[in-house]
C-alpha cells in the first residue's frame, strides 16, 4: 500500500532504503499476490466446469479459460521466485553490509599501526574481493527481482485485457451468463489486487 511505502521512506529520511529492507517488504507483500493468483486459477477451473456443462453456450468462454489458467500460474511462479530471490537478496545484502563494516575497521586498524603488517594487508585485500563479489551477487538478485516484478505486471495487464473478452463471451452464454459474469468479475478483482500489490 502507498501509505506503507510512504512510512518506510519517511523512516529513512531521504537516505536510500537498504536493499534488504526493500526485499523483505516486497516478499511480505507478495504472499498476497500468490493468494490472489490462486483465486484466479480457481476461477478459471470454475469457468471450465461451467463451460463444459454449457456446451455450445460456453464454447467462446472455454477457449479463454486455458489462457487465464496459464497467466495465473505464471503470476504464482513469479511471486514464488521473487520470494525466494528476495530471501537471497536479503542475506547477500546483510552480509555485504557486515563485510563493508569489517573492511572499514581493518582500514582504521591499518592506519593506526605504524608498521606494515603483511597479514593485515592480505586480509584487507581478501575482504575487498569478498565485498566486490557480494556486491555483484546482490546486484544480480536485485535485477532478478525487478525482472520478475515486470513479469507479474505483464500478467496482470494480460488478465485485465482478457476480462473484457470474458464479459463478451459471457453475454453470449445464454442461461450461463450470470455464472460466467461472476467469474469475469472475480478475475478482474484479483488482477486489480495483484496490480495494487
Amino acid at each position: 500500500h502507498q501509505k506503507d511505502i510512504d512510512d518506510l521512506s519517511h523512516r529513512y529520511q531521504g537516505r536510500p532504503i537498504p536493499r534488504f529492507v526493500v526485499s523483505a517488504t516486497l516478499a511480505s507483500e507478495l504472499r498476497n499476490t500468490t493468494r490472489f493468483a490462486k483465486r484466479i486459477a480457481i476461477s478459471s477451473k470454475n469457468a471450465q466446469a461451467i463451460t463444459a456443462r454449457a456446451g455450445e453456450w460456453g464454447q467462446g468462454f472455454s477457449g479463454i479459460t486455458q489462457f487465464i489458467e496459464e497467466i495465473a500460474k505464471r503470476s504464482m511462479d513469479s511471486a514464488n521466485a521473487i520470494s525466494n530471490t528476495s530471501q537471497d537478496l536479503s542475506r547477500s545484502a546483510v552480509t555485504l553490509i557486515n563485510q563493508q563494516r569489517f573492511a572499514q575497521m581493518l582500514l582504521k586498524t591499518d592506519k593506526m599501526r605504524s608498521s606494515n603488517a603483511a597479514e593485515l594487508h592480505a586480509l584487507i585485500k581478501k575482504t575487498r574481493l569478498e565485498s566486490e563479489h557480494l556486491q555483484e551477487q546482490t546486484d544480480y538478485y536485485f535485477r532478478t527481482v525487478r525482472k520478475l516484478i515486470n513479469e507479474i505486471k505483464e500478467c496482470t495487464r494480460a488478465l485485465r485485457s482478457i476480462v473484457s473478452t470474458c464479459r463478451i463471451e459471457a453475454s453470449r452464454a445464454g442461461p450461463f451468463q450470470g455464472a460466467l459474469f461472476t467469474i469475469a468479475n472475480n478475475i478482474e478483482e484479483a488482477a486489480e489486487s495483484i496490480s495494487e500489490r
